[in-house]
């Protein structure tokens, strides 16, 4: 799916993402009066495409994308083509819906996918939301739980109709072609040099003053000259400082050279010997870290029996999806498309977004 998929809320991102995830799972605009090129994008079969309607699903990708932590200018930036996509993909979302509106969908099974949504929200957020929290968020997004079934309802006939369109069009990748895929790709299937460390740690903020300091790294530096020679787990548990530290004496299991830990502790671990102690306190943006690397995993390449089934996976979908774009393509061909170039363009004021939430860092 492409990038700019609408996600009307968190409870319906399945179904956004499930089939063509545009301006349908926003409620009809009103019906362009025939004849009429005011506000019309596009028409699929005589059947209008409001500039309204692909303005919806922009603003709801937009305020996702920035609350995923995209700076406002990029999203700015990336606008017009966004809208160009999200129209293209509403074309060809209408043109699929009008081919799969014979098949039937019974409710039962819309409650049951509702039900999969539900249950999705719970074993992300760890807690499954109630009917009262689900319609208010739907309100937010001026749906109800009504339209959103329909839209579920609308998901299951496409991606019904377009499995059976499938049959015998998307055969799974072979075992040679697999194998040949992982000789051909070593740089998607190496395993870093990775080091597992457990930590002491004693929080001090970046602009703590001198005084602070100097009491913390004291206090560091008298638990560096214990971990030489007591358990450095039970030490972790009495004097850590970190969250969670006791219940795991420490430990924060196996992590890359980059990319997981703040550059000072990383650079400090990887520098140890196996079951060496840092030689004095490490200071990070967090405070000072007293390390101790319990084990060293080398470079390695991910055996091929391990890797398979992903490769198989990546290798069918990416066939079903050349499929599906045959399909689409061939439909598209066949029907009465007519992008109105006289229609006035999306306005561009910048919407209203939220600042993002700053990025949680990592330890």
């Amino acid at each position: 799916m492409k990038n700019h998929r609408s996600q009307c809320l968190a409870i319906a991102v399945s179904i956004a993402t499930a089939a063509f995830a545009t301006a349908e799972d926003k409620p009809a605009a009103p019906k362009v009066p025939a004849g009429s090129a005011a506000g019309v994008a596009a028409t699929v079969n005589g059947d209008a495409i409001t500039t309204a309607e692909i303005e919806q699903v922009f603003e709801r990708w937009a305020a996702e994308a920035v609350r995923r932590g995209t700076p406002m200018e990029a999203v700015a930036a990336q606008r017009a083509g966004v809208l160009k996509e999200i129209l293209d993909d509403t074309i060809n979302n209408r043109l699929v819906m009008k081919a799969s509106a014979s098949v039937k969908v019974e409710s039962a099974a819309v409650d049951a996918e509702f039900e999969k949504i539900l249950a999705a929200q719970q074993a992300q957020t760890g807690k499954k939301p109630t009917m009262e929290e689900v319609k208010a968020d739907l309100a937010k997004n001026g749906m109800t739980l009504e339209s959103l079934k329909e839209t579920i309802a609308k998901r299951m006939q496409q991606r019904e109709w377009m499995e059976a369109q499938l049959k015998g069009k998307a055969a799974d990748a072979t075992e040679p072609e697999v194998k040949e895929f992982y000789e051909k790709n070593p740089q998607f299937f190496t395993q870093p040099e990775q080091v597992r460390a457990s930590h002491i740690l004693f929080l001090l903020k970046p602009d703590a003053a001198p005084e602070a300091v100097a009491s913390t790294f004291k206090k560091a530096e008298a638990a560096v000259t214990r971990a030489k020679k007591e358990d450095f787990a039970k030490l972790a548990g009495e004097l850590s400082e970190e969250p969670g530290a006791k219940e795991r004496g420490g430990d924060l299991n196996y992590f890359p050279r980059k990319g997981a830990m703040v550059e000072p502790f990383a650079e400090a671990a990887f520098k140890l010997k196996k079951d060496e102690v840092s030689a004095e306190p490490v200071r990070s943006e967090f405070g000072y870290h007293i390390i101790k690397v319990t084990d060293r995993k080398d470079a390695s390449k991910v055996p091929f029996d391990e890797v398979k089934p992903k490769i198989v996976a990546h290798l069918s979908n990416d066939r079903k999806k050349a499929a599906v774009e045959g399909i689409i393509a061939a439909m598209r061909a066949k029907a009465d498309v007519k992008m109105n170039a006289a229609a006035p363009a999306v306005p561009a004021p910048a919407p209203a977004l939220a600042p993002a939430p700053a990025p949680a860092p990592n330890k």
